[in-house]
């Protein structure tokens, strides 16, 4: 998107901005109130954006206009109040509110994101999306979005997600409505239990001749299964380590037989240092096995161990056979005999309806739950990638911010400050710089980079320049105001830089930025939308 020609029109008179490039530019003054902010603030107006106006100035009674080409297509605005007009390569579509507004923008022009919203997946209004690429001069924040309100700081997040195409399947509300119903089954189901008294007088029958109770009877063999499996597997585990350890002490007893034997035929010395002591070590103590005596004592020690583990093992092996025999039981039960099963015949019968009703609600629940667990994994991927997308662009805004202050202390953790720890002046400046072409840059988006009053703060002249320096390195339109010292606007300041429009407010009137010369243009604009200007509202 690269914005062509914007202003806007309150009575009588008019202003349109029509210098804009694609590149860097620049509005300056020598001076506040020359109408730069105006100028920022009725553009991103006529687009959608919520009213940021200063005090005074009566945007209800003003028509706000803006030209922009989007991929080679032209499309212009025209706004009064809440009616957006819009005309493009289809003629002219006109839009009462910017509900309807944002679907036609989503759909025709440039596709807006989506996100959950107190339980539903709507498209973001331009207020909320226009933050990626867009900072007001005024009510800056840095822990929070701008004019929180009906949005806040997590939408903007998901927002960003969206963007990414990390859009959530589901969300915490689908989660809550999901375990809702699973609660009012299982309680419908437990109330219907209770009426079926054949299944707790007769369980064995019961669980023949009825679905509902072969399906829990079949669970909970599952799980009784599942544990006895388990607990055979910690014992064969427990014991494969005791008939290593037993391996080991063994081998050690051959070692200092061995070693007995070397020393009844001749002496054992240290090649080093030509001493004749052997020693055995265990995890706390070093025995000298240079004497019989001690290394016989060493030995007998071992075998105790040995044959204490022996035992260890003997009783695991118990423990498992054990858990075998209830395996094998499981395994064995026998079903009722036919003649038991006709002599319940009529009780069973009337057990039947409830049976069928529990079975249906058993369907039920095993839907319910295949949902809410497919929606918890959901929240838990959506939780994963928000997080993995903020520290993208938490390592992006270090990037940016040591291009312009390579000595700098400021810590990017998240795409918002903590309450306690917002930046202001210079140091809000030098965040937002960051953060705005982090989001360029992670994002992809093609929307210009719009800041008014970009060096707000008492910013260097260093860091401006470096500023700047990144911002062309974008390779896409950027607009920034600023308000220049005399000795600035006296040196021509931005006339020699390269690459750069700059685009000088100074010569406009204080706090009138609008001219009666520039009516009839502005009247032509509005002809094109059908618009009669001859009646001026007061």
């Amino acid at each position: 998107m690269i914005i062509l020609e914007t202003g806007f029109k309150l009575h009588n008179e008019a202003f349109l901005e029509s210098r804009l490039k694609n590149g860097v530019n620049i509005l300056f003054s020598d001076d506040n109130n020359k109408g730069k902010t105006l100028v920022i603030q009725g553009l991103l107006y006529s687009l959608g954006n919520e009213p940021i106006f200063p005090a005074g100035f009566d945007y209800k009674l003003a028509t706000f206009y803006t030209k922009c080409d989007f991929d080679g297509n032209i499309w212009s605005f025209l706004r009064s109040n809440k009616t957006i007009l819009v005309h493009g390569p289809d003629g002219i579509n006109t839009f009462d509110s910017i509900s309807e507004y944002k679907r036609f923008y989503s759909k025709n022009i440039s596709p807006l994101p989506e996100i959950t919203k107190d339980g539903v997946v709507k498209i973001v209004d331009p207020e909320l999306f226009f933050q990626i690429f867009y900072l007001p001069q005024d009510k800056r924040n840095t822990s929070n979005i701008l004019g929180s309100g009906y949005y806040k700081k997590l939408d903007f997040i998901e927002m960003i997600c969206s963007m990414t195409n990390s859009k959530p399947i589901s969300n915490e509300v689908d989660v809550a409505d999901l375990k809702q119903q699973l609660a009012t089954l299982k309680a419908e189901k437990s109330t219907l239990i209770k009426r079926l008294t054949f299944a707790k007088k007769h369980p064995k029958i019961a669980q023949l001749t009825q679905k509902s109770v072969d399906r829990d009877a079949a669970e909970e063999t599952r799980k009784a299964i599942g544990a006895i499996h388990g607990r055979i597997s910690d014992y064969q585990k427990m014991r494969n380590r005791e008939e290593i350890r037993i391996s080991k002490l063994q081998k050690l007893i051959g070692e200092l037989n061995s070693l007995n034997r070397d020393l009844t035929l001749g002496k054992v010395n240290c090649a080093d240092c030509g001493s004749n002591r052997v020693v055995y070590k265990t995890e706390d103590f070093t025995y000298d096995v240079s004497s019989n005596t001690v290394r016989s004592q060493i030995i007998e020690s071992i075998n105790s161990q040995i044959q204490l583990k022996l035992e260890i093992v003997e009783e695991i092996t118990r423990d498992i056979n054990k858990e075998q025999a209830a395996l094998n039981k499981i395994r064995d039960a026998t079903p009722p005999q036919i003649h038991e099963i006709l002599l319940f015949k009529e009780e069973i019968a009337t057990s039947s309806e409830i049976d069928e009703k529990i079975t249906e609600i058993n369907t039920q629940i095993d839907s319910v739950q295949d949902l809410l667990a497919t929606a918890i994994s959901s929240i838990e991927v959506q939780t994963q990638e928000k997080s993995s997308i903020q520290e993208e662009i938490s390592m992006l805004m270090k990037h940016f911010y040591q291009q312009i202050d390579q000595n700098g202390i400021q810590v990017f953790d998240s795409l918002f400050t903590k309450k306690d720890e917002t930046y202001s002046g210079s140091g809000g400046q030098e965040f937002y710089f960051s953060k705005l072409l982090a989001m360029n840059s992670a994002l992809k988006h093609k929307y210009p980079i719009v800041i008014d009053s970009f060096r707000d703060g008492e910013i260097s002249s260093n860091k401006e320049l470096a500023m700047i320096g990144c911002y062309k390195q974008t390779n896409k339109q950027v607009i920034l105001t600023s308000t220049l010292k005399s000795e600035e606007y006296s040196a021509q300041k931005y006339d020699g830089i390269q690459d750069v429009n700059p685009i000088n407010y100074s010569l406009h009137r204080d706090n009138h930025i609008l001219q009666s010369e520039q009516l009839s243009a502005f009247s032509k604009i509005c002809e094109i939308f059908g618009v009669s200007t001859e009646h001026e509202r007061v």
